[in-house]
């Protein structure tokens, strides 16, 4: 037996997943700004591969997905609730901003804690925390494809700060026990 109140909910949902499906064909597919993330989805990618340190890539990948799933989850969920909202999607049906949570924001936590590994993380996190949130944010804000409602960049600095700070501490474990 099913509940009316859910059919009435998805259906309503369905329609707005339609509409937004035809804003972002004509609207965002193919705008400078859609073609913006994808270079910036494949720059990162090929930076990541070119210059990161050989000898610890799996270690280095183990926190970047811990930071890929972090980010998309927080990126997800504070645009569901309406603190911010991302134009110009890779993809019409996501709701957050691709480039952002799978590539530049994993990336660039890879690169920094493989740069200067002995500085204290503290200090390092505060740096990379104050240039993404106070600089990379309001660049996107400024060329249209973040939107912040109800959400300030302080916000995104503390994250960004406790997230830094927990990448670092994955990427630093010394051994993981073998699977018996």
């Amino acid at each position: 037996m099913t509940n009316p109140i859910f059919d009435q909910y998805y259906s309503k949902e369905n329609e707005l997943m339609n509409e937004k499906f035809q804003i972002w064909l004509e609207h965002s597919l193919f705008s400078w700004q859609w073609w913006f993330g994808l270079i910036l989805l494949f720059i990162s990618i090929i930076f990541w591969i070119r210059f990161r340190k050989q000898d610890s890539t799996h270690r280095l990948l183990y926190s970047g997905f811990f930071v890929v799933i972090f980010s998309s989850f927080f990126d997800l969920l504070g645009a569901s609730i309406g603190l911010f909202h991302y134009h110009y999607e890779l993809f019409p049906f996501s709701s957050n901003y691709l480039p952002w949570s799978i590539a530049i924001l994993p990336i660039s936590i890879m690169t920094v804690l493989q740069i200067k590994p002995n500085v204290n993380p503290f200090l390092k996190s505060a740096i990379y925390s104050a240039v993404i949130a106070f600089i990379a944010l309001p660049l996107l804000h400024l060329i249209g494809v973040y939107h912040p409602v109800k959400w300030h960049y302080f916000y995104s600095f503390l994250i960004l700060f406790v997230l830094y700070l927990m990448a670092y501490f994955l990427v630093r474990r010394s051994h993981f026990e073998e699977l018996t």
